[in-house]
């Protein structure tokens, strides 16, 4: 029990300490609707194409915009740990009774909380644009399922790199170095059919892509029950490997 209060505890200071930061929320909102509203007009021509669902590419991208907000949120939510570690919180924290995996835990735990209020945010906007969610609200939070498990990965990645690595510029580094091509290199913006050979080989190993695959079949195909299985599987995989990775680092960390 006291894992789970510890967590607790952990992930509301880290939601109270995002929530003091207006500037935070806003650009974590505008960042996605800026996506989601500018590439869908700039690309809007190309709705005609074979392979974009139902002709709008607004339909297309959309599960994309979804993708992208919580690859890039937890990606980047090892710099709360790093913050932390350069002010002594996390030396304090580890002088505590507090369970020390739930140290990593809650941050893990909050960052999730916000990037699925923030996706559904888009997927309200979405809705106003004029995006037609195929499987209807059951579809959502199967959705939210697929994110969930992807941000947890990337999140508990993120962490156990901050402990790794220990300064901002070479986290944002190898973040950066890992992030852009693992989007690039997924169906993400163009359908596979129009991707090159050599891209379209890659992306197969990219859970990036299963995790694009998965919420564009529930958001415009319906439920294409293979699609989500392997998407659910390899993004769960994805997801214990990132926690594996984290655990490791706060562990060593903390010895």
């Amino acid at each position: 029990m006291n894992v789970i209060s510890d967590t607790w505890y952990i992930t509301m200071r880290d939601l109270r300490a995002r929530m003091r930061m207006p500037v935070f929320i806003f650009m974590t909102l505008f960042q996605p609707i800026l996506w989601l509203v500018l590439f869908t007009q700039i690309f809007k021509s190309l709705g005609s194409l074979p392979g974009i669902g139902g002709g709008s590419y607004l339909q297309f991208f959309a599960p994309g915009v979804l993708v992208m907000t919580v690859l890039f949120g937890s990606a980047f939510s090892g710099f709360g740990m790093l913050w932390d570690i350069d002010t002594g919180v996390l030396s304090k924290m580890l002088a505590t009774p507090v369970t020390r995996i739930s140290v990593i835990a809650g941050r893990v735990v909050a960052t999730v909380v916000v990037l699925l209020i923030q996706a559904l945010i888009i997927i309200i906007l979405a809705l106003i644009m004029g995006v037609h969610l195929e499987t209807g609200a059951a579809g959502v939070v199967f959705a939210f399922l697929l994110l969930a498990l992807l941000g947890l990965g990337f999140s508990a990645f993120s962490n156990g790199l901050a402990l790794l690595l220990k300064r901002q510029e070479t986290v944002m580094a190898v973040t950066n170095l890992l992030t852009l091509p693992l989007m690039f290199l997924s169906s993400l913006m163009m359908p596979p059919t129009l991707l090159p050979g050599w891209l379209n080989a890659v992306r197969q190993v990219n859970p990036i892509d299963y995790a694009v695959i998965g919420l564009r079949d529930l958001i415009t195909n319906g439920y294409v029950l293979h699609d989500l299985w392997l998407s659910s599987v390899v993004l769960a995989a994805l997801a214990v490997a990132g926690v594996a990775f984290g655990t490791l680092m706060f562990r060593a960390r903390a010895e």
